[in-house]
């Protein structure tokens, strides 16, 4: 692949590198050899690095090598944008086109990919298979991939992007399917996901058999429990035959018996009324039996109601007559009471007359108290005023003015002389409360020892008042006792007749237990005789005999039609089964054919599972590989050796050994360093010579690809590789930059970097920054 003619409008990196809206990269007329893009850092060197290629993908901005991992979306800007790449591979030249236009909310993008035929014209490019080139992203990879090879294989052996991820980190499986595609031997893995699918189909036939197997194994089972049920119905026929058999025997015994009882029977006739009219007698004496028994409870619970009322009776003029000492001396109480009640009452009178008195006293001791306390207040707040009236007043004589005729006129002494008028006014007032405030303890003085005597008297009236009331109770009970007094000769009297009645019930219930007694004895005699009659009688009786026949026929006639239909029924379940049994052998005639059919099968499973895993990365895949490890790490150390010297030796393990022993398909790059005597991985080396070692690996890549590919690409890329790396080193990276172009057959290698001694180095240089508007 070569890079001709591109074109880029409307993105991120020419708008802030170049200050332009588009740019046009003619790399045409370039010359042959080292290419480098110059430019300070945000010049927009690594935007156009990353579009020199029909991928659609900007490498040093995407998260891994897919396009399901980068959007140009976050690259272009404005309504629109656009990018025209022209490139050759293989003598063909092609054109990829991509637009990006965002109409409105939505975004929309269109990639196309055109060849030119031999008249100059543009065709829509067609891959083998069939794909047509017409604006959607899946169908432009697959065109860009048949004619370039897969994305992965381009930017890990031709394209050294920022940030790339280095060979060494890649795994068994990752290396595995990266070096069967740079090695063209994809196809063997294609074959073998075919096999797989063969094998994965195939097993969904195997599993779809075995179902039916599974289905077949168990109506085995089911045509197993179908015998047994015939086999059981079978004896269970036969017994249930040998059973009616039985049951007829019994019936024809049962019929002779009944016969020979009914021949006796006739003889019986007279026997069988006596029967009969014991069995009336029986009735009636259980009914008398039953009649006395209800009588005598009827007049027992009559009696004992009539013996309650009068045992409540009994009690009650008992009580009565236990007050006789206390009714007949309640008149007395009563008199008692009411001298009592009369003395208290004028105590009483004479207390609340004391009393209210005493409460006017006490009230004009209260006002009395009051008024004094209003004077004192009053008396204290004139002295206090007099006081400083006499202070003010006391000026005029204490001027030096005094005696002289304006003494009297001075308008200075106004106030004094207005105090001291004042001061005269105030002590008449004073001397006027003085003169009440000496009435009022006058009067304070007398009522005291007199009020005094107010709260004994209240104690007096309430002692008073609680004996009224206690005199009052005990005139109340004295005269309810008193009216009870009548009620004694009564009770007298009651008691008497109530003690002779009880003892008339006791006596009554004593008669009616005796009668119970006796005729229920007499009763129970004759049932016994009855009993005993019916008894001798009812042995030669053969009607319950004939009854019980009767009984035994009905039963054995019914255990006959049960069995028939049994019979019926078991002989209806065998017919059934035997059917069932027949369609079933039927359906297991093919089951040995089904069985061979699924084996046959099982061994063609395992068939196309071995191709498979042959074919795969376990297998064919994995020998072409190891074929492949020995060239592919003689052509790095080669590189090593011309570029950098014998320090560094890079040996690549496709397989590594278990703790038992037995080796494993794998991937590891191991460094051995001469001037150390050491042998390490990739992965713990300085940054620099992770650098070194990882380009010399990609470069090799490139090289193996170039000597054994059909059709190998024309052109390398590597963006800013040498950053790490010290000024010899980076010398010697230009050597091997040379080297590569030299032994791979390459025309041009387009690179970037920050370090002006390599710029010189190279055979053209595109100026980025003089590029800008």
């Amino acid at each position: 692949m070569r890079p001709l003619i591109l074109v880029l409008e409307g993105f991120h990196g020419v708008r802030d590198g170049m200050r332009r809206e588009s740019v046009t990269l003619d790399l045409e007329s370039l010359p042959a050899g080292l290419i480098a893009l110059k430019g300070p850092n945000g010049a927009g060197k690594s935007t156009l690095m990353d579009n020199l290629h029909p991928y659609r993908i900007m490498p040093s901005h995407a998260a891994k090598l897919s396009v399901d991992a980068f959007s140009y979306w976050d690259h272009v800007r404005g309504p629109q944008a656009q990018k025209t790449l022209e490139w050759e591979h293989a003598n063909v030249r092609y054109r990829s086109t991509f637009t990006f236009r965002k109409p409105g909310k939505t975004n929309k993008a269109e990639y196309f990919l055109a060849w030119r035929d031999k008249a100059g014209l543009w065709q829509p490019f067609s891959a083998p298979d069939g794909t047509k080139s017409d604006g959607k992203a899946d169908t432009y990879d697959r065109c860009v991939e048949s004619v370039c090879g897969s994305l992965e294989s381009f930017f890990t052996s031709v394209f050294s992007a920022q940030n790339r991820r280095p060979l060494a980190s890649y795994n068994a499986g990752e290396i595995k399917s990266l070096l069967a595609e740079l090695l063209h031997i994809d196809h063997l893995r294609a074959l073998s996901a075919k096999a797989a699918d063969v094998a994965k189909v195939l097993a969904g036939s195997l599993d779809s058999i075995q179902r039916e197997l599974a289905a077949l194994s168990q109506k085995r089972e089911t045509l197993a429990a179908t015998e047994r049920g015939i086999a059981a119905d079978a004896d269970a026929i036969a017994g249930a035959r040998r059973e009616r058999e039985g049951l007829l025997a019994t019936a024809q015994t049962l019929a002779q018996q009944r016969a020979t009882l009914a021949a006796k029977q006739a003889e019986l006739a007279t026997a069988e009324a006596r029967v009969r009219e014991l069995a009336k007698q029986r009735g009636d004496i259980n009914e008398s039996l039953s009649r006395i028994a209800s009588q005598a409870t009827e007049l027992t619970r009559r009696l004992g109601e009539r013996r309650a009322a009068l045992a409540k009776s009994i009690a009650s003029h008992e009580a009565t007559l236990a007050q006789r000492g206390s009714i007949e001396g309640a008149q007395a109480q009563c008199d008692q009471a009411q001298l009592a009640i009369g003395r208290e009452e004028a105590a009483i009178q004479a207390l609340q007359a004391e009393i209210v008195e005493l409460g006017h006293r006490q009230t004009a001791l209260v006002d009395a108290n009051a008024d004094m306390t209003s004077l004192q207040g009053q008396g204290q707040s004139k002295a206090a005023l007099l006081k400083t009236l006499q202070q003010q007043a006391a000026v005029i004589d204490q001027v030096p003015c005094a005696g002289h005729a304006m003494h009297t006129t001075c308008p200075l002494l106004a106030q004094a002389r207005d105090a001291s008028a004042k001061a005269a006014e105030q002590r008449v007032s004073i001397e006027s409360l003085r003169a009440n405030y000496r009435e009022r303890k006058a009067i304070v003085d007398k009522l005291t020892p007199v009020v005094a005597a107010l709260a004994p008297k209240r104690d007096a009236l309430k002692k008073a008042s609680d004996a009224l009331a206690k005199a009052r109770s005990e005139l109340q009970q004295a005269t309810a006792l008193a009216a009870r007094k009548p009620l004694l000769e009564a009770a007298v009297t009651g008691l008497a007749d109530a003690r002779s009645e009880l003892a008339s019930a006791d006596a009554q219930l004593s008669q009616v237990a005796e009668h119970r007694d006796c005729e229920t004895k007499r009763l129970q005699g004759a049932l016994r005789d009855i009993e005993t009659e019916a008894s001798r009688l009812s042995a030669s009786d053969v009607t319950s005999a004939i009854a019980g026949l009767d009984r035994q026929i009905v039963a054995n006639r019914e255990a006959s039609t049960a069995l028939d239909a049994r019979i019926e029924a078991l002989i209806r379940q065998l017919a059934t089964r035997e059917i069932q049994r027949d369609a079933m052998q039927t359906e297991l005639a093919g089951f040995d054919a089904t069985r061979l059919r699924a084996e046959r099968l099982s061994d063609e499973i395992a068939h196309w599972k071995l191709l498979a895993r042959g074919l795969g990365n376990d297998g064919l895949v994995a020998l072409t590989i190891d074929d492949a490890g020995p060239a592919l790490t003689q052509t790095v150390n080669d590189l090593l050796l011309g570029c950098y010297g014998p320090r560094f030796t890079v040996e690549v393990r496709t397989q590594r050994a278990l703790a038992s022993g037995d080796l494993r398909e794998g991937f590891e790059i191991l460094v051995h360093d001469a001037d150390n005597d050491s042998t390490k991985p990739v992965s713990v080396m300085s940054g620099g010579q992770k650098v070194w070692i990882n380009e010399c690996l990609t470069r090799g890549i490139a090289l193996y690809l170039a000597r054994n590919a059909g059709e190998p690409y024309e052109t390398l890329f590597s963006d800013e590789s040498d950053g790490p790396l010290d000024p010899a080193r980076k010398v010697q990276f230009m050597k091997m930059k040379r080297e590569v172009l030299r032994q791979g057959g390459y025309a041009r290698e387009f690179f970037i970097s920050q370090t002006p001694d390599l710029v010189i180095e190279a055979d053209a240089v595109i100026d980025v920054e003089a590029m800008a508007a």
